[in-house]
């Protein structure tokens, strides 16, 4: 037994150093013999060990073990050298194939090459030591590598030359377009061994193919590239359309009249497109999609200058249905339309465009920036609501901001405007966007390097910001200055109109709202900085806060913005944003008596004297000015009942505006007309003696207060 034992290691020994160059292995030679010898040896001592003890069972089983991994690793030995002949055999065949100077054996050679290569490398790689390995890899892997890389232009262009001409015999032109398109981006960037036989073949084809559009790549949303089957030798905009309202702006040609640039308008996500050349047409969806936006919603908007939005109002009569009347839209400068109900539309601000809403009431329009280079900050969109050339309702949308992406370059002194609530990028006061690349960028805070959260957390609105950017590699930011505190923005509803001293009202609370940066804190103080209480912006950057209004007087509000959590701001430090609040009834003080003194209204000019809003003291706080509407009415009755409404630009009545005040000249009545004239006839269907004002509508005045009509309200002397 231990004699059988030995001879089986001797043999497994011998074989070791057949299957290893550090021995006798040449990567070529396979040792059939010296495996086969290791083999039976070792089945000899597993043949013997039935006749042992259990004991030297384990022990001989133990040493056999080294002799049978010899064995697995010449297996992967002996293997590999078959498949590196086999691979030498189908290299041979292709190189033969490539003296005959026939293409299609050749491919054909390639093709039996390419495969038995793919499949009898595996077993290359199974070879026991590196040394040993390469040596039988470099033999044959290679050269046939080196061949496969010589040829492989010249078959993928035979087989697309082959499978175009067989496209063009079955009329499939737009994929026999696309294969020589193809061949041909391959036979002009390499040199090919048939390159003049193949390029010939492919004329050929194209030849006998008509014009085609073969692609097109999105470049940007303004953007795009087409590739031809065949080159052109010049272009014009003019030539291409598109569907869906997208038009072509510009047209640019490659040197190789193969590649065309298209400059267009705002192409809008989730939009499929056809664009049309010649004969040839070809459709593609624009990535993304836009989520609408309803007026109504007050979260602030925050895009880039390329970008698009698409906002909807809807609106509806007095009893609940979808409105027909026409809706203008205006547009503030800065902003343009790309579409309007669905069609298309190029009208630019500060401008207006009139639309009919669709069958649900419904005006819908997609805009952007008018300048892809130029920020569009705060910008207001409002769809009025008309009948017979009158505003009859209006609707404003919230604040849309298009910031400009940042270049790359040294900035300085760059003051913070807005700060991203997922702090994903901040804007600085010019409408430049700053991205931050977290932990891949370099923070500082006054020279002192600090860590991405730090700098986070330091960062305010009114920050003045110093660095270097780069929107794809490593910024550096640095924050030269910093404060707490930063201005807010109050709703435009507040703004001041023209010839007025402040913001006027009637009531006993106001509700003020606004956009602030989010999640900071709001304080809020009147007159010499009576503190009112604070609250917090929202996360989308709207805020809102009712207080109570001194009657018959002037407040004055400072509202300072600063970050949550710190102590309370001073109110008049400069960085508070203030409003002047009137109050008080918009109502007559005076009526001038009529001059026929007939008892008939009619061709009578009667003055309404607004009456000016005074302090508890007395004193004139304002005096307010009436605004006429065309449709303003006043409905006056007498002692018996007789009751009439008077309908301005109406069977001769007129309203007309004069200073702090009014003037109505009286018209006929006519009591067979029940449109606005004859209510109630009472007991003689006339009007007589005095005469109380039942309702005044379509006066107010600068700030849309209606007229307030009180009892003693009274026309006499007519």
């Amino acid at each position: 037994m231990e004699q059988l034992m030995i001879d089986a290691q001797n043999a497994s020994n011998v074989l070791k150093w057949a299957i290893s160059v550090e021995g006798s292995a040449d990567g070529v030679t396979q040792p059939w013999e010296q495996f086969n010898d290791a083999k039976m040896a070792i089945a000899k001592v597993e043949a013997a060990l039935s006749g042992v003890n259990f004991s030297d069972k384990l022990k001989y089983e133990a040493r056999l073990v080294d002799p049978k991994v010899q064995i697995q690793r010449a297996q992967g030995y002996l293997d590999a050298i078959t498949a590196s002949s086999k691979i030498h055999a189908k290299t041979n065949a292709l190189s033969a194939a490539v003296y005959s100077n026939n293409i299609d054996q050749v491919e054909k050679a390639y093709h039996e090459m390419t495969a038995e290569f793919r499949k009898q490398t595996i077993l290359l790689d199974r070879v026991y030591g590196q040394s040993t390995r390469d040596r039988i890899r470099n033999a044959v892997k290679g050269p046939a590598e080196k061949l496969i890389n010589e040829l492989k232009n010249d078959v993928t262009v035979h087989m697309l030359a082959k499978n175009a001409e067989a496209d063009v015999r079955r009329g499939n032109y737009s994929e026999a377009a696309k294969k020589v398109y193809e061949a041909q981006a391959i036979l002009r960037s390499n040199v090919l061994v048939w390159g003049k036989a193949l390029q010939f073949r492919i004329d050929n084809v194209n030849i006998s193919l008509p014009f085609q559009i073969v692609s097109s790549s999105i470049v940007n949303n303004t953007t795009l590239t087409i590739k031809l089957n065949k080159p052109v030798s010049s272009i014009r905009a003019s030539e291409f359309s598109f569907d869906n309202g997208l038009s072509v702006t510009n047209a640019s040609l490659s040197k190789d009249g193969l590649t065309i640039t298209l400059t267009t308008s705002i192409q809008i996500p989730g939009t499929t497109y056809t664009l049309k050349y010649k004969t040839s047409t070809i459709s593609f969806t624009i990535p993304g999609n836009v989520i609408p936006i309803y007026v109504g919603d007050k979260t602030v908007q925050h895009r880039e200058t390329s970008e698009v939005i698409t906002l909807v109002a809807i609106f509806n009569e007095s009893n609940g249905k979808p409105s027909a009347a026409t809706v203008r839209v205006d547009i503030p400068a800065g902003l343009k339309l790309v579409s309007v109900n669905g069609a298309a539309n190029n009208t630019a601000g500060a401008n207006s465009v009139n639309v009919t809403p669709d069958k649900n009431g419904m005006v819908t329009i997609v805009f952007t920036a008018k300048d892809l280079n130029s920020s569009a900050l705060d910008k207001l969109i409002s769809f009025n609501k008309m009948e017979k050339n009158k505003v009859v309702e209006t609707q404003t949308s919230s604040s849309f901001n298009f910031y400009v992406p940042a270049n790359a370059g040294l900035f300085s002194n760059k003051n913070v405007r807005f700060i991203d609530p997922n702090f994903g990028y901040f804007v600085t006061t010019d409408g430049m966007k700053y991205k931050l690349k977290g932990y891949g960028d370099v923070y500082r805070n006054d020279g002192t390097l600090i860590s991405y959260d730090s700098f986070k957390n330091m960062l305010n609105t009114g920050s003045i910001i110093n660095g270097t950017y780069h929107p794809t590699s490593t910024s550096s930011f640095n924050i030269f200055y910093n404060k707490n505190i930063s201005p807010i923005n109050l709703d435009s509803k507040f703004t001041y109109k023209q010839g007025t001293m402040g913001y006027r009202m009637n009531g006993s609370k106001i509700e003020l709202f606004g956009t602030g940066q989010p999640n900071y804190e709001l304080f809020f103080f009147k007159n010499a900085g009576v503190s009112l209480g604070k609250t917090k912006v929202n996360t989308n950057g709207t805020w809102t806060f009712t207080t109570n209004v001194d009657a018959n007087t002037l407040t004055d509000y400072s509202i300072v913005q600063q970050i949550a959590g710190i102590s309370m701001p001073p109110y008049n430090d400069g960085n508070a944003t203030t409003l002047r609040v009137v109050e008080g009834p918009f109502e007559l003080a005076w009526i001038s008596d009529g001059t026929s003194k007939d008892e008939n209204l009619s061709n009578e000019e009667i003055t309404f004297t607004i009456a000016p809003l005074k302090y508890k003291n007395g004193a004139i706080l304002t005096q307010d000015q009436a605004i006429i509407s065309k449709q303003a009415s006043i409905v006056l009755k007498d002692f018996d009942g007789t009751k009439v409404k008077f309908i301005n630009n109406q069977n001769d009545t007129y309203f007309t505006t004069v200073k702090n005040g009014f003037t109505i000249r009286f018209g006929s009545i006519n009591a067979n007309k029940n449109a606005g004239m004859m209510l109630n006839k009472g007991k003689d269907g006339k009007l007589s003696g005095t005469l109380s004002i039942e309702s005044v509508e379509g006066v107010t005045n600068e700030y849309g207060l209606t007229l307030k009509i009180n009892s003693g309200d009274q026309i006499e002397g007519y």
